[in-house]
């Protein structure tokens, strides 16, 4: 395949819009790691790009086999991988995946939710998806005024969070019976609430985090239990969305561990 208007590469590079995305229910990965990240956890492409002179032979390998399973895979130029990658250098491969269903599992341990509320840049929103998959999060619930978590940079900043994090859309007005059952929702704020390390984390809880310029919107607000903080030296008055998010979640994950 070497042009760049031709359909299939056409539909690819439209997904770069958050409308076409959220028609489809489909977006693109790039890079290898990303890609064999979602392979690992049982997902499949819908259709894969790959310019072979960037591939090694054990990933052609699977490229094979994902043909043999009847994937639509289509050997392109570099142009084309350029054309459909967000990136300055791309690494010769990108896929197009479903939205990934990915069933929230509740077992032993109290629910950890977590909400993005108004979280506008993208790598702060994949951070945080990021650091929530690894801290152990049951879900992360992202409010209409947050970045599209199927972004290409939310993507890349997640690491491959998708593809083991349940994901779901927000509606304040009718919220969630899973965070509706959890009595303790609380708001990360600067200089607001109590410390962070104070809190029992052990208990069903719904962590939600704004933007570092807004904060939490008065929507969010009004469902809140109370608020958090984490105390800080010297003149600095605030973190970051996703480091906040991941000092938070870390320390819950650090109790839950000790129960």
């Amino acid at each position: 395949m070497t042009s760049i208007q031709n359909p299939h590469v056409k539909f690819a590079r439209s997904l770069a819009h958050r409308k076409v995305r959220h028609r489809e229910r489909a977006f693109v990965v790039e890079g290898v790691r990303l890609f064999e990240d979602a392979l690992s956890a049982g997902f499949r492409p819908l259709r894969l790009f790959f310019d072979p002179s960037r591939i090694e032979n054990t990933l052609m390998q699977r490229l094979q086999e994902l043909s043999a399973d009847d994937t639509l895979v289509h050997e392109v130029t570099p142009a084309v991988i350029s054309a459909i990658a967000e990136t300055d250098s791309p690494q010769g491969i990108a896929a197009i995946f479903k939205f990934p269903d990915v069933p929230i599992v509740q077992g032993v341990d109290p629910s950890l939710f977590v909400v993005a509320d108004g979280i506008k840049d993208p790598g702060n929103l994949g951070t945080l998806l990021r650091s929530a998959a690894a801290a152990g999060a049951h879900a992360v619930f992202v409010s209409p005024r947050t970045a599209d978590p199927y972004a290409p940079k939310v993507v890349r900043a997640a690491m491959g969070a998708h593809f083991r994090l349940p994901i779901r859309s927000l509606d304040w007005d009718a919220l969630d019976p899973m965070l509706g059952s959890c009595a303790q929702r609380l708001g990360a704020e600067a200089g607001q609430g109590v410390p962070y390390d104070t809190v029992d984390w052990r208990q069903p809880t719904a962590l939600i985090l704004g933007s570092e310029a807004t904060g939490i919107s008065d929507r969010a607000a009004r469902q809140l239990s109370g608020y958090v903080t984490i105390p800080m030296h010297g003149e600095v008055e605030s973190l970051n969305a996703a480091v906040a998010g991941a000092v938070i979640l870390f320390e819950a994950a650090r109790q839950r561990r000790r129960q």
